[in-house]
């Protein structure tokens, strides 16, 4: 009996161990994490206790869905930011780039500044990090805003992981920073765990502020490339709209408490008038005398998606920020819930 008891008791250690070991990799990782946040004085008294609560939330043995509840990032209107897992606060909606070359992205960046936005997004592959640089060194020189008022995110591709620590420094260099509030590797692919790491190396040196993904779609890819790091992503930027929501993992990195970032928030170049046109939508705007954009881009900031749609049209960029002046009911927000398809329309 005593040798039956034996065997059963290792049986069930092997499979807690099995189902487990994802959860309890990513679990350290957070714990490591906070212990090192706790020793940036850069970092305000309210998110070091933000992060403590944090910390106890992910390692609290009560069950994943209650984690996720308490871990969910909340969006403060009123600001309109959100307090990130390095405890950084990240603006909501922002302006994308791509698409732009530098002279176009300098002054698509200068108006946005003008018009409010805090968050720019750029990447290593859009070639524009110059022109991007450029328009916020006009504003910053115009006392339109200060240099740590705004927000830049920019990408590696993990192509470059042979040489992606050096490639930090390239791109400090053309947007003419000291830091970068948040690079992303920029999709999957081979040695982008090897990026991931070096992006861990350029937080711990001061280079970078927070780290994340883009184009990661499942749990499973999210746990892969964060397993060779010791910080896990603060954003996961990925293709998010109405037709295709995405909300598992959203859900599934919640308890990281990482958030979720909307490229082509109406679809994409080619895709807009899918969106646009489409009746739920039509009928929303109408009741709030706004244009189908911005009830879209309302309805991203809330279901919890920061959002950066891309123009270089002043008016439209205008328009677009232009989204804190009323809210969706609750009934409308289920309506916009049910439009979603399960389609994306990009492949990468």
């Amino acid at each position: 009996m005593n040798q039956i008891i034996k065997i059963t008791f290792f049986v069930l250690m092997a499979v807690c161990f099995v189902s487990c070991s994802s959860d309890g990799k990513n679990k350290a990782i957070i714990e490591k994490q906070h212990e090192a946040m706790s020793n940036n004085s850069e970092i305000d008294t309210n998110a070091e206790q933000n992060k403590s609560q944090n910390k106890a939330d992910v390692s609290d043995d009560s069950s994943r869905s209650d984690t996720k509840e308490k871990n969910m990032p909340e969006f403060d209107f009123d600001k309109k930011t959100v307090k990130l897992n390095s405890g950084y606060e990240m603006p909501i909606i922002g302006l994308g780039t791509w698409t732009l070359d530098d002279r176009t992205a300098e002054s698509s960046v200068y108006s946005a500044l003008k018009d409010g936005y805090r968050l720019i997004d750029t990447a290593q592959y859009y070639g524009n990090e110059k022109g991007v640089g450029n328009g916020l060194k006009r504003a910053v020189n115009e006392g339109i805003v200060k240099r740590e008022d705004v927000f830049i995110t920019t990408k590696v591709m993990p192509s470059n992981f042979n040489r992606a620590y050096s490639s930090i420094d390239d791109s400090l260099r053309k947007l003419g920073v000291d830091y970068i509030d948040l690079m992303l590797i920029h999709q999957s692919g081979s040695g982008d765990v090897e990026v991931y790491k070096a992006l861990c190396k350029g937080v711990k040196d001061g280079k970078l502020r927070s780290i994340g993904i883009s184009n990661y779609y499942t749990a499973e890819e999210y746990d892969r490339v964060v397993s060779g790091g010791d910080i896990m992503p603060a954003v996961v930027q990925n293709e998010n709209h109405p037709f295709f929501q995405n909300n598992e993992l959203q859900q599934y990195v919640s308890q990281y408490g990482t958030v979720v970032e909307s490229w082509y928030p109406f679809g994409g170049r080619g895709h807009t008038q899918d969106l646009f046109g489409n009746q739920t939508i039509k009928a929303i705007a109408d009741d709030h005398g706004k244009t189908p954009a911005q009830i879209i881009l309302r309805w991203h900031l809330q279901a919890g998606y920061i959002t950066i749609p891309g123009s270089q049209n002043p008016d439209h960029i205008l328009e677009n920020y232009s989204i804190f002046d009323f809210e969706l009911t609750d009934d409308e927000m289920e309506r916009m819930k049910n439009l979603h398809t399960g389609q994306r329309y990009e492949n990468w």
